[in-house]
């Protein structure tokens, strides 16, 4: 009789100890953080740009010739549109930074292709890449990771900006029911033209970007012009923060000129930073945003006297004075919603995009709340003498207490601040990579790092030309709001679902189609035409 033979012991290792960070599966905060630093990348460097080197995400690499993109004929659907894994469940994404490629044969029976231009730094350019995806051979595809809530997050996060200080202005130019109805109308429509763009990015899987969708759609030369209208945007952004902070410390040391280079100098700065530092800069920006619509509608209780306050109205109006300054309006209530190069990749990043659609009409029914919160109570504190910025009318208030001043500087100097190196840093990689000193060209060399800082110091420079030309917040913002947010938010997108996703409209819907291009177009002439002729934004 054998003895049973003893099994050896088997000693199981302990599972590493889960951080608080991590509860809450794929929404976990430490999955919302590394959506929200994605969603910097994109809003921060990647308007026309190809994806990363995906430290952050996993990417699906495919080969392919180039497509017929009037027929939309897609073979391989690289998104799997039905929800695998819920948002709520799963945990795909937690704490791993892996790549994983699948590589498909080329319908002409070409072999594998090493393109090491796919794998760029995190300082990539705006033009060079504006055909390396669409044109041929290859293109890299985001594996999303966000879930629906990060999502919406993200998204309010990009369309709620500096836009909402100039409501209450708009409201003074417009009236009650002009702007109430320009407002709500621009929400809406540029809630639609959000998602057509994700149905274009539904139906061709290979595009990833607003710079590949205008490549689809006319080729390499009109996405060149495309670039133009974000390189336009992202400078006449700088502006409106460098405007900004001098109008708010013009209060406390009266050399705007002064003030100017000094922003200007911090913006040198912070350019040399890496992007995980300019994330959490972003994150500080969040907040000041927050603060400011806090501190506006305290102010308002805080005396009960007009103007000022919320307890006693000051003088408004239903209807314009006239037809210029409902014109002046157009942009103003339409710069909020300038978002639109950011939801592409934003809709890339989903783990579910069929859920993006709900996430847009989410973020921008909270976007549209906020703003018309902050435009209806600024507007009722100050009425027909309400300023360009709301943020000027209450620091010309001597009635209000004097930590309200000391409050706003300070959101005032936090919120440019952490805003303007992202809204740089596109436009110093372009032309760093047009120029040939980005850092991934020679990392080593000490010529290039010394021609790279001198030359940004050249670029800075030419921003603080361009900034002293400008003194007026809101005829800039007008000007920004109706020659480019027009353009890009409507007219754009519409085109482009109208090409690319023609064998699916309707007739109805073609012919509404075409009249809101027609509309567009006009409110953005007549718009840029008010912004420029007009005299003043008292």
């Amino acid at each position: 009789m054998s003895l049973p033979t003893q099994q050896p012991t088997v000693k199981i290792p302990k599972e590493r100890r889960r951080s608080f960070m991590d509860y809450g599966g794929a929404n976990s905060f430490n999955n919302f953080a590394s959506s929200f630093s994605r969603a910097q990348q994109y809003s921060g460097s990647s308007l026309m740009e190809q994806f990363e080197d995906g430290r952050n995400s996993s990417l699906i690499r495919h080969s392919f010739s180039q497509p017929n993109f009037a027929q939309g004929e897609v073979s391989v659907s690289p998104l799997n549109e039905s929800a695998v894994v819920d948002d709520e469940d799963g945990t795909r994404s937690r704490g791993s930074d892996r790549l994983e490629y699948f590589q498909f044969p080329q319908p002409g029976g070409g072999g594998e292709r090493e393109d090491s231009e796919s794998f760029l730094d995190e300082l990539t350019p705006l033009v060079p890449t504006i055909s390396k995806q669409s044109s041929h051979k290859s293109f890299v595809l985001q594996l999303g990771n966000s879930t629906s809530p990060q999502t919406i997050f993200n998204s309010i996060n990009t369309l709620v900006g500096i836009g909402l200080l100039t409501i209450p202005f708009g409201f003074r130019l417009s009236g009650w029911i002009m702007g109430v109805i320009l407002l709500l109308g621009s929400a809406l429509s540029t809630n639609l033209t959000a998602k057509y763009l994700g149905r274009i990015l539904k139906r061709y899987p290979q595009l990833l970007t607003y710079g590949d969708i205008s490549f689809a759609y006319g080729g390499k030369y009109f996405s060149i012009l495309v670039t133009l209208f974000f390189v336009l945007d992202l400078i006449g952004a700088a502006l409106t923060l460098i405007l900004l902070f001098t109008d708010c410390f013009v209060f406390i040391w009266p050399h705007p000129i002064g003030l100017k280079v000094l922003i200007v100098s911090i913006v040198f700065f912070t350019s040399l930073l890496p992007l995980n530092i300019l994330s959490f800069f972003s994150l500080m920006g969040i907040l000041a945003t927050m603060g400011i619509i806090l501190v506006v509608v305290i102010c308002g209780f805080l005396i009960d006297k007009s103007p000022g306050s919320l307890l006693q109205f000051a003088p408004t109006s239903f209807l314009p004075a006239n037809l210029k300054d409902l014109f002046f309006s157009l942009g103003i209530f339409m710069m909020p919603w300038g978002g639109h190069p950011v939801f592409p990749e934003l809709y890339r990043d989903m783990r579910h995009p069929q859920k993006f659609s709900h996430a847009a009409n989410i973020s921008f029914s909270v976007t549209f709340m906020l703003d018309f919160a902050i435009g209806a109570t600024g507007y009722l504190m100050y009425g027909l003498h309400v300023n360009d910025s709301i943020i000027k009318s209450l620091m010309q208030n001597s009635s209000y207490p004097s930590w309200v001043n000391k409050a706003l500087c300070l959101i005032m100097g936090i919120l440019p601040i952490s805003k303007l190196p992202l809204v740089t840093r596109p436009i110093i990689s372009s032309y760093e990579n047009v120029l040939k000193i980005a850092p991934h060209y020679n990392q080593k060399s000490n010529t290039k790092k010394l021609l790279r800082i001198i030359v940004r110091v050249i670029f800075c420079s030419l921003l603080l030309l361009i900034a002293l030309l400008f003194t007026s917040f809101g005829k800039l913002m007008s000007f920004l709001g109706s020659a480019i947010c027009y353009t890009v938010c409507l007219t754009l997108p519409l085109l482009f679902y109208l090409h690319l996703n023609k064998s699916h409209i309707g007739f109805f819907e073609r012919c509404l189609i075409k009249i809101g291009i027609v509309v567009s177009i006009s409110c953005a002439v007549f718009g840029t035409y008010a912004s420029i002729t007009a005299e003043t934004t008292r």
